[in-house]
């Protein structure tokens, strides 16, 4: 499986790479796992390439499609697209999807939480090349989410060192798990 990019921009982070879908995010705080990194903590979820079983296990919804919006993502990852359509944001274009946070509680001022994310998610743009493909080759997806723990604001140097380290040790318990699954 390739790295499949819609813009063929590796080094973005664009809006179909965030995790924003509410079953998903539900999916990846209840049932995920997590690690911490100081000052990082770390939820992440090995989901199936085919979500259709979340969206519709219990047959709650069920939306009309169009047959000529059908294209290869949707006949891959839905296959009963005309009669079951998924959310847009619930697709999976690249093999994970990453949410960042900022908790209100310690960082009163949403100047800096907004700095502390900007910086987070530069830190990830920059360094998820490796980790894609890891997943690429693990044929796995996963969901991803990095909340900012500390309470010191720190550089951009340090949180890239901190980014770098996470992704590794999720490479690592991703293959163990992939390892006990098999």
């Amino acid at each position: 499986m390739a790295i499949n990019t819609p813009k063929g921009k590796l080094h973005g982070f664009s809006k179909t790479e965030r995790l924003c879908n509410f079953a998903l995010k539900n999916l990846l705080f209840q049932d995920g796992e997590q690690f911490s990194e100081h000052p990082l903590k770390i939820y992440w979820k090995i989901i199936d390439p085919n979500p259709e079983k979340l969206f519709f296990e219990k047959n709650k919804t069920i939306f009309e499609g169009n047959k000529q919006k059908q294209n290869e993502i949707r006949t891959r990852q839905n296959p009963s697209y005309p009669l079951k359509k998924l959310p847009e944001n619930a697709l999976f274009h690249y093999p994970a999807k990453c949410l960042v946070g900022v908790s209100s509680k310690t960082h009163k001022s949403a100047v800096l939480r907004n700095k502390i994310k900007r910086l987070v998610k530069e830190a990830y743009r920059n360094n998820k090349q490796g980790f894609y493909s890891f997943l690429n080759e693990s044929n796995a997806f996963c969901i991803l989410g990095i909340i900012y723990t500390g309470k010191p604001i720190y550089s951009y140097c340090e949180l890239e060192e901190k980014i770098i380290v996470s992704l590794h040790k999720l490479e690592k318990k991703i293959s163990e798990y992939k390892y006990k699954c098999d």
